[in-house]
C-alpha cells in the first residue's frame, strides 16, 4: 500500500527491508553484500518508498570496509527496473535506473561540524568532515542505502522514446480556460 503524503512524496505502507551491517561484522579486508531477486512485497516497498508506479527488479552489489578505525566506507552500486508514467501520453513504461554508490559512515559523535577560516568566504565548513553520513546504532543499513542511492537516479520527468506531444489544430482555443468561457456562455 503506497500513501500518498501532503508534499507530494509517497512512502510505503510497509517499511523497507532490513539489511543490516554492524561495524563489528566487517574484518578488515571489506565484506560483499549482493541483494537482488526480492520478493513482491519487497520491490513494491522500494517502489512506494522511491516514488515509482512500481518496480520488477533491483539488483545490490556493494563492498563495505572499515573506515578512518572507527566507521565503514561502502562502495559499489544499485541497479532497478521501474514502472512509472510517461509525462507525454500518460502510459506506463519501464525504465532503468543505475547508480554508483559511494558513501562514508562514522559515529555521530565525530560529526561535529568543523568550521575553519577561509580568506575569501570567510567561516565555512570543512568539507572533509561534512562528507561523512552518521552511523547509527554501530552499524548501517543496506536497504537504506540501496533506496537513497536509487531516488537519486529517478527520472522526474519519465517519456516513451516515440511519445510526441501534438499540439491542438490551429483555430482551436488554446487557452485552458477556453472551456470555462464556453460553459459561461451557456449560462
Amino acid at each position: 500500500m503506497t500513501e500518498t503524503r501532503s508534499d507530494g512524496g509517497r512512502r510505503p505502507g510497509a517499511p523497507l527491508p532490513r539489511w543490516p551491517v554492524r561495524i563489528a561484522d566487517v574484518p578488515a579486508g571489506g565484506i560483499h553484500v549482493r541483494r537482488r531477486d526480492l520478493g513482491a512485497d519487497d520491490l513494491a516497498a522500494f517502489a512506494a518508498w522511491i516514488g515509482v508506479d512500481g518496480m520488477s527488479a533491483l539488483d545490490l552489489d556493494i563492498h563495505v570496509r572499515p573506515y578512518r578505525g572507527d566507521g565503514l566506507a561502502v562502495e559499489g552500486k544499485v541497479s532497478a527496473t521501474v514502472t512509472q508514467t510517461c509525462v507525454v501520453s500518460l502510459e506506463p513504461m519501464e525504465n532503468l535506473i543505475a547508480e554508483e554508490v559511494e558513501a562514508t559512515f562514522r559515529p555521530e559523535d565525530k560529526l561535529k561540524v568543523h568550521l575553519v577560516q577561509d580568506e575569501e568566504d570567510g567561516l565555512s565548513i570543512d568539507a572533509s568532515v561534512a562528507a561523512d553520513d552518521p552511523l547509527i546504532g554501530n552499524g548501517i543499513d543496506a536497504a537504506a542505502i540501496a533506496a537513497e542511492f536509487l531516488a537519486l537516479g529517478v527520472d522526474p520527468y519519465p517519456r516513451k522514446p516515440d511519445a510526441a506531444f501534438e499540439p491542438p489544430p490551429d483555430g482551436a482555443e488554446v487557452s485552458p480556460f477556453a472551456g470555462l468561457s464556453k460553459l459561461k456562455r451557456g449560462t
